[in-house]
């Protein structure tokens, strides 16, 4: 693959790449609606990737080219967030030179020729598997790679947060960058701690079935569930849950919603499981590990409920997960990838059962809609 997008590269921009780069998207395997709130999450490099040839350029002009999506060319001699007229994608390219910008980093043009099978609107993060690319071709071309992993993730969700305007945290570029199962703890929201777990998990298949549900207009269910921890932990004296503890959740049960208790139980829970499915994985621990995912399921419909939009069952995601169960009879382990409410689901199908599998689904949700996938442990060419 590299060989061929290198000879891309070459048909379109008349001159030889100078390097080669990747990125994968991420699918979530614990830790539901807890990085708000400096939780703990589980989180896999995906096999899904977008990969790019590119040299450098002596102005500040940007020439990209993603095959079969867009070509534009940019400037960056002015990295100020400007409403993107050329494509969206740009602006992720602003931003990220913006942040390199503010924070003493170089940057400067590049051309790029990209090409991608992380689908958008899926559930694995392929904005920010984007951002990371991008960071690392500058990282490449004007820092000698001298900038670490963590601050590529900072620039991407910079760019993510003050030019695309989503108002995401860290746990998706992290995830994109870390090539692996990505253990990361957020009591430090400037530095939190990642361990990179490296496993296989043999015996089983990763698979991501995109819902159809649509995220849009969805927003205000989100922030009711970061509402809801908030308002929990400051009834508890602090700011965020991670500050607080479970006696002091039930020693206050009685001032709290329903939901402001339900909520801060899962995250609260969600820890203990993401804390458990971590020594899981390092001890190979399979059938350990679907139990996690299990109780994380059942956690996010019945405690964060965001399962299912105003308890409408059919075509939910509740009612995908219990069709994902019953298309391996049970076997695996089915859960909510990412924010929930719409999107896509993540399953853990064992391989005895997933051509049986694979064929339910589809004829559920559509051919293109239901992503065999793997955890991308290292870089693919």
């Amino acid at each position: 693959m590299k060989t061929e997008l290198f000879e891309k590269f070459l048909n379109k921009f008349g001159k030889p790449a100078e390097g080669y780069v990747q990125s994968g998207g991420r699918f979530e395997m614990l830790g539901n609606h807890t990085d708000h709130n400096h939780g703990k999450t589980l989180a896999s490099t995906c096999s899904l990737v977008i990969e790019g040839a590119y040299s450098k350029e002596e102005n500040n002009q940007v020439r990209l080219v993603s095959e079969g999506q867009c070509e534009f060319e940019i400037s960056l001699d002015n990295t100020d967030y400007v409403q993107e007229t050329v494509d969206l994608s740009a602006c992720f390219i602003r931003g990220i030179a913006d942040y390199f910008k503010k924070h003493g980093y170089k940057y400067g043009g590049f051309s790029v020729y990209t090409k991608s099978n992380v689908p958008p609107g899926a559930g694995v993060s392929s904005s920010a598997a984007f951002e990371i690319l991008l960071g690392k071709i500058f990282n490449a071309l004007y820092n000698d790679n001298q900038i670490g992993i963590l601050e590529l993730c900072k620039a991407g969700q910079y760019a993510e947060n003050n030019y695309f305007g989503k108002k995401s945290g860290l746990l998706d570029q992290i995830a994109c960058a870390s090539m692996g199962v990505s253990y990361i703890d957020f009591e430090n929201i400037e530095k939190p701690q990642i361990e990179i777990i490296h496993n296989d998990f043999p015996g089983y298949q990763f698979v991501i079935v995109n819902t159809g549900k649509s995220h849009a207009s969805l927003s205000h269910l989100y922030s009711s569930i970061t509402s809801d921890m908030w308002n929990a932990a400051k009834k508890m004296g602090h700011e965020f849950l991670r500050e607080c503890s479970k006696g002091e959740l039930e020693n206050i049960k009685p001032q709290l919603t329903e939901g402001e208790y339900n909520r801060a139980k899962h995250f609260f829970d969600e820890n203990e499981r993401v804390e458990k499915g971590r020594n899981c994985l390092k001890n190979n621990d399979y059938e350990g590990f679907l139990e996690c995912v299990r109780g994380s399921e059942v956690s996010s419909r019945n405690l964060l409920k965001n399962a299912m939009v105003n308890d409408e069952y059919e075509g939910s995601l509740a009612e995908a997960i219990d069709i994902s169960n019953a298309a391996m009879d049970n076997l695996g382990a089915s859960k909510i990838n990412g924010g929930g409410f719409g999107g896509s689901i993540i399953c853990i199908v064992p391989i005895s059962k997933l051509e049986q599998y694979v064929r339910i689904m589809k004829e559920r949700y559509g051919e293109n809609q239901v992503f065999i996938v793997s955890i991308l442990n290292k870089a693919k060419e």
